[in-house]
């Protein structure tokens, strides 16, 4: 039952920064990757079409915003292959990151038909920076 707030009270937090039409900076609040690191975590944020934002902790203080500008898809697209995921990402010299979701090469899956399609729900349901609803954990 424990885990289960835990779990609940992350996707709450994430849901309310997404609600504010919050910046990287504003939900991601952990140090910035440096180059060679490996980041890995669930991706509990994507305030823009060139930002995942892994936590790796609870608190927004450790979730580390990862550029990923190299895709060129819509936030739209990055919510339907990412959001909620597990990524494991390599930041290169230039800071930005090659993600993998789930096992699955992020490039990739934003180019996948399934996730088009999906993100077209996504946009359906978010303005341009505006609120996720997130069912509570039981």
């Amino acid at each position: 039952m424990g885990r289960r707030f835990i779990i609940a009270a992350i996707f709450a937090t994430a849901g309310m920064a997404c609600a504010a039409g919050a910046s990287a900076q504003g939900v991601c609040q952990g140090p910035r990757p440096a180059a060679g690191a490996i980041i890995h975590g669930p991706v509990l944020a994507i305030p823009d079409a060139a930002t995942l934002c892994v936590a790796t902790g609870a608190s927004p203080d450790s979730w580390t915003a990862i550029a990923v500008p190299q895709l060129k898809a819509s936030r739209a697209v990055l919510m339907a292959a990412a959001f909620g995921q597990n990524a494991t990402c390599a930041i290169d010299g230039d800071g930005v990151a090659d993600c993998r979701i789930e096992g699955e090469s992020l490039a990739s899956a934003v180019k996948q038909p399934e996730v088009i399609k999906a993100s077209v729900q996504w946009r359906d349901r978010i303005p341009a920076a505006g609120p996720v609803q997130l069912a509570s954990a039981r």
